[in-house]
């Protein structure tokens, strides 16, 4: 998992809201992706007690308007997680992609630049 830039408790929890949202996009939580979550809050600091502050889970909707508000550098961390997140279970599925879709094209990442992303994350 990739290293993420300082943040205050409340962007942390916010990043977690995002990564959450993409696992859950497809309506299946795959033990892989329930093992980075945990993973991902080890790294913010966040106790795995307290889990339930990814919720309210969101869709890449909200998603778009959430990482729209963070600093550009957070933003490129964030989308770098949510494609370990979609790739940890080693396949991608439609919504993922739409997830993750809606975030590149957010913050100025071309679908090529993605799809070259994706593809060495599931090689």
């Amino acid at each position: 998992m990739q290293r993420v830039a300082v943040v205050d408790e409340d962007v942390s929890r916010k990043i977690c809201q995002l990564v959450a949202g993409i696992v859950v996009a497809d309506d299946d939580l795959d033990p892989a992706e329930s093992d980075f979550i945990d993973r991902m809050l080890d790294k913010f600091g966040i106790p795995r007690s307290q889990r339930e502050v990814i919720f309210p889970i969101i869709d890449a909707a909200e998603a778009v308007e959430k990482v729209r508000a963070l600093a550009p550098a957070v933003q490129q961390e964030i989308l770098t997680l949510l494609i370990e997140a979609a790739t940890a279970d080693g396949k991608i599925t439609a919504e993922e992609r739409a997830y993750l879709d809606a975030v590149a094209n957010a913050i100025g990442t071309t679908p090529e630049t993605l799809a070259a992303r994706l593809a060495i994350r599931l090689d």
